[in-house]
């Protein structure tokens, strides 16, 4: 970049101007602004800043866009409340567990169910006494 030549009027400008020097308080004061300065939080006002930093839109344009949201918002409520509503549907189901086939047990020999019956098969000595159902229980 050239530099500025002496008969440039930006140049004369610059030159009239009083010289400026930093006070020793500079970054106090600086700080203390930045406090001072209301800060925005939130989504509400990142919208509101939003909708004021909107340059490209007029003023016009920006209504408009929010008429169209506004209608969008009543138009979704509107379809929502014309739904019918639909009550959950509990089915039923039956289920059919086949029995079991169990061998019909002849007249005499009867299952052993409890423990006491288990322990009296345990401590026979002579198992020729045993019926073939009898033998199978102690076995499997």
């Amino acid at each position: 970049m050239e530099p500025f030549s002496p008969q440039d009027p930006l140049t004369k400008l610059l030159a009239q101007a009083r010289k400026i020097e930093a006070r020793s308080n500079f970054s106090q004061n600086v700080v203390r602004a930045a406090r001072q300065t209301p800060q925005d939080r939130g989504w509400l006002a990142a919208v509101r800043a939003w909708w004021e930093d909107v340059s490209y839109a007029p003023a016009a344009g920006r209504w408009a866009l929010a008429a169209g949201a506004a209608a969008a918002i009543a138009l979704t409520f509107a379809v929502l409340q014309t739904q019918p509503e639909v009550a959950p549907q509990i089915v039923e189901q039956t289920i059919t567990i086949p029995a079991p086939e169990v061998p019909l047990l002849p007249a005499a020999e009867t299952p052993w169910e409890t423990a006491y019956q288990t322990e009296a098969l345990l401590a026979v000595e002579d198992t020729t006494q045993f019926t073939d159902s009898e033998i199978g229980f102690l076995l499997y």
